[in-house]
């Protein structure tokens, strides 16, 4: 494959067992990641707090310990992923500081919250890195960016990107102040490819195929493009040129797209979500 190809190098394994994580929120972002790490040879001791019942209890048949209580979690466990929903926070990490230990790390997965944000409700030292995954990394295939807080050193960082690594690829960002692009682009990411998806499907049916076969066709398109695409080195505008003849059907297509201003709307999906992400920071 080539160095472009981010499924070239399989996942990292960590070195060493990791500590034991709990998880503040078990919605569908912790909820892929535990099920990424629960894949390990030797998983780490995973725990979880959530108010739904009905969700511990699925928590608890998959062997996690799940409680209610932010602060039995954040006091069991070495690091702490913050996975709530931004305007809780406010409610919730206080709970955490207050269980807080010295040796505690806290990853927070939190759209546009900064991390500054995050200190005022921990002890004075508290460290902190901030993380943005996405989705995909629930089959060792997502993309996350770090950015460390003013106490979170070269080991924290390293223990943040061990956990990360073990589903996909990860991009350490030194200014925080990326992290917002970093989620319109890789965190909000599969939101618009699977938005693709649903629209390649709705085409193929209008122009008569059954759903069964809209499916095959856009699954298999997609899957052996991006393969093509990887194996390429990436090189997207080449490709495109090769399927591209003059006056033929694919460039009919394409001129519809581009009447519309397609990478114009995109370049504005994209300043739309990091806006929104600054706006979720500012409270």
């Amino acid at each position: 494959m080539s160095p472009s190809d981010p499924r070239s190098q399989t996942p990292n394994a960590p070195a060493t067992r990791l500590p034991a994580i709990g998880f503040i929120g078990g919605g569908n972002m912790a909820s892929a990641m535990i099920r990424a790490l629960l894949r390990l040879a030797e998983p780490p001791v995973l725990a979880v707090s959530d108010p739904d019942p009905a969700k511990r209890a699925a928590f608890t048949a998959q062997g996690l310990n799940a409680h209610a209580d932010n602060g039995m979690i954040t006091a069991a466990s070495r690091v702490v992923i913050l996975a709530i929903k931004p305007q809780m926070a406010a409610s919730v990490v206080p709970q955490v500081g207050a269980a807080w230990s010295p040796d505690t790390l806290l990853i927070s997965i939190l759209a546009g919250m900064p991390l500054t944000r995050l200190a005022a409700w921990l002890p004075p030292g508290a460290k902190v890195v901030r993380a943005m995954p996405n989705t995909p990394l629930a089959i060792g295939e997502g993309m996350t960016g770090l950015c460390p807080g003013a106490h979170a050193g070269p080991a924290e960082l390293a223990l943040a990107e061990s956990i990360f690594a073990t589903c996909g690829k990860v991009l350490r960002i030194a200014d925080e102040a990326r992290m917002d692009a970093i989620t319109a682009v890789s965190g909000s990411g599969p939101a618009y490819l699977f938005a693709f998806a649903e629209a390649l499907l709705a085409g193929a049916q209008a122009v008569g195929f059954t759903p069964e076969e809209a499916q095959l066709l856009v699954a298999q398109t997609m899957h052996g493009s991006l393969d093509y695409l990887l194996h390429s080195g990436f090189d997207a505008q080449r490709l495109r040129q090769q399927v591209t003849s003059p006056g033929g059907t694919t460039a009919a297509a394409l001129a519809v797209l581009e009447r519309r201003g397609h990478q114009a709307m995109w370049v504005e999906a994209l300043q739309a979500a990091q806006a929104r992400g600054r706006e979720l920071g500012a409270g």
